[in-house]
Formats: structure tokens, C-alpha cells, sequence
């Protein structure tokens, strides 16, 4: 399973966390950028989500989109999306059923119009001022994406996402943190390509994604950025499905290093790890 690359495979284009900050002073600082959202049944907290990202980062780069990627609501957050919509001006992707996770972004992602999509998780889990911790990067970087810090959920989630990014690294040599983390800038050009890619898992598709984008040949880079817990109850993978979800993805690993090592996988003009 732990199959060594080519010599020179392990840093695949990538830099640290803790790597010094990108001159911030470049084109990419005045460029607009499409936000995504996924939503599902999300009417305690999304007006106050949605409120934060058009004050901290809509209005602040003029010519930005915020599309909300609605999958099929029940609980009020339709109504709510479609008042917003009308007062803040954004982009309602929705459905009467539900697409899932996976199909719901990819719908998203055909919308969008700015060079940068930034993507992220709802729930009141993120800090959103710390989008410019990662905008700083974006114009040297193909995905600039954050690692969880401060984590305070359970930890056995926190136990199995270290299990999950060790074994990830092992067996596809990078240097990945945090590879399934929900709160992410892509270049245009990066999640075109892997947004109309087949992808093979359900579930922790974000590290998918992320190992698409590596194997494409562009830099990704991680930043620490602060994580909360969500309140109330988790609206993540039911204890009990976790470990069938694991062994899922990890079927999958063979399958898809099968593909991302394959001689035509890297995007043009980009140089295979």
C-alpha cells in the first residue's frame, strides 16, 4: 500500500504552513473572487453567514459573487436564501431534491466568473476574516487552503482526521495537514479542471480535491486558520458510518493514485510530480 514515487515526489509542488507570507502587494489583492457555500438545512445560522461574508469579503472586493449552493432545504433556509437574495444580491443555486454534497458544488462551480473561488464550510464553524490569510497567496498558488487549528471537537474525529492525513501522506508522498479541510481558495483554472474530473469517493471529498490539484502539478499551500466547533449538535458523519466512510475512501486509494500518476493526468503546460 505505501508504494514509493519517483525520487523527488514527496514535496509535489507544495509549501508549508508555517512558510513566509506571499508579498501581498501583487495583482490578486485587487481581484473579485466567487464564494461558494454548500447549504443544507442550515436556517439557525446561514442569514448570519451570509451577512459576514458579504461584509468581510464581498464588499471588499468589488466585482465579487457569493453563490449558495442550496441542496434541498426543509427547514426554513429557502425562504431565508430567497429574501437575501433580493436585499444582498447573491447567486441561489437551488433544488427541490436533494443533489448531495458533490453534485451541489459542481453546480456551483459552473457559475462562477472571478479567477479565484474560495469555497467553504457553513455552521458557524469558520472565522471568515481569515479568507485574507489565504488571499494573501492565492495569485503564487493554485489552492490556498486552511488547516483547522484550535479544534475543540470530539476527539475522536480529531484523532481520526490525524490517522486519516498520516496515512494519506504515506501513500501519496505529499505534505498534506489537513487535506479534507472545508475552507479553501482555487484558482480558476485549478478547479475547472478538477471540478469536471470523475471523482471516485462520496465522502472527504475535499481531500480528494486537494490530491487532484497536487497531481494537476500546481502548488497548494496551507495556512492555520481558526476552527469552531459547531453549535448544538455535529452535522457530521454519524459515528457509527464513519468507519465504513474510511474504509470506503481507502478502497479508493489504489484506484485513484492509478489515475493521478498516470503520464497525461497533469494539466497542460504543468509539470507532472
Amino acid at each position: 500500500m505505501m508504494t514509493a514515487l519517483a525520487s523527488g515526489a514527496a514535496s509535489l509542488n507544495q509549501t508549508g504552513p508555517d512558510a513566509p507570507a506571499a508579498n501581498t502587494a501583487g495583482n490578486a489583492q485587487k481581484a473579485p473572487v466567487s464564494v461558494i457555500i454548500n447549504v443544507f438545512n442550515e436556517a439557525e445560522t446561514i442569514e448570519r453567514e451570509i451577512r459576514e461574508i458579504h461584509a468581510e469579503i464581498i464588499r471588499k472586493l468589488p466585482g465579487s459573487e457569493l453563490i449558495v449552493a442550496e441542496d434541498g432545504s426543509t427547514d426554513g433556509t429557502k425562504e431565508i436564501l430567497a429574501r437575501l437574495k433580493n436585499e444582498l444580491g447573491i447567486i441561489h443555486s437551488t433544488s427541490a431534491e436533494r443533489k448531495g454534497y458533490a453534485r451541489a458544488f459542481r453546480d456551483a462551480v459552473t457559475l462562477v466568473k472571478n479567477p479565484y473561488v474560495f469555497f467553504s464550510d457553513t455552521g458557524g464553524k469558520q472565522d471568515f476574516a481569515d479568507f485574507w490569510k489565504l488571499y494573501a497567496h492565492c495569485e503564487n498558488s493554485g489552492v490556498v487552503s486552511g488547516v483547522r487549528a484550535g479544534r475543540r471537537d470530539q476527539l475522536y474525529r480529531r484523532l481520526m482526521t490525524w490517522g486519516y492525513n498520516f496515512v494519506l501522506r504515506r501513500y501519496f508522498h505529499v505534505n498534506l495537514r489537513d487535506a479534507d479541510a472545508g475552507f479553501r481558495i482555487y484558482q480558476l483554472a485549478v478547479i475547472r479542471k478538477i471540478a469536471n474530473e470523475p471523482w471516485l469517493n462520496r465522502q472527504l471529498i475535499a481531500s480528494e480535491l486537494a490530491l487532484r490539484a497536487i497531481y494537476s502539478g500546481y502548488e497548494f499551500k496551507e495556512i492555520p486558520v481558526q476552527y469552531r466547533q459547531r453549535a448544538g449538535a455535529s452535522r457530521g458523519l454519524p459515528t457509527a458510518k464513519i468507519p465504513k466512510v474510511i474504509v470506503s475512501v481507502l478502497k479508493n486509494f489504489s484506484r485513484l493514485k492509478k489515475t493521478l500518476t498516470s503520464p497525461d493526468y497533469h494539466a497542460p503546460g504543468k509539470t507532472a510530480p
